[in-house]
């Protein structure tokens, strides 16, 4: 797991030091996610001033019926990052890109992390 931004995102972004922030969980109808996973009241008052933009989108998965909600945080000047986020997990959830190392590399620099995170990250995998 990439950790050097977990819990720091929404201050990081408030300093200009970070454009783009991503969270994740099951979609579950009878509720939301719990904070610590997708912190949508810590950001809330900030999306609300404009100060940064939230989009959410859902994908099926492809190993079980879950629908999988990420949402998405972004300086308003960086939405771009949301949008190709969004683009390359539709082509994986759609079938139409198997998982591959470039995609994960670009995903971390989008949000924000070292070439040494990144290759910290994709480690594990090989």
């Amino acid at each position: 797991m990439i950790g050097p931004h977990e819990g720091k995102e929404l201050d990081l972004m408030l300093k200009g030091e970070k454009s783009f922030a991503m969270f994740h969980d099951i979609e579950n109808t009878d509720q939301n996610a719990p904070e610590e996973i997708i912190p949508e009241k810590a950001f809330s008052p900030h999306v609300k001033s404009g100060k940064i933009i939230r989009k959410e989108k859902s994908f099926k998965s492809n190993k079980s019926d879950d629908l999988i909600k990420y949402v998405c945080f972004a300086l308003p000047d960086q939405v771009w990052r949301i949008d190709t986020f969004f683009w390359i997990k539709e082509e994986f959830f759609n079938g139409n890109q198997f998982p591959d190392d470039a995609d994960d590399i670009i995903i971390g620099r989008m949000l924000g992390y070292s070439n040494q995170d990144i290759i910290d990250f994709l480690s594990p995998k090989r």
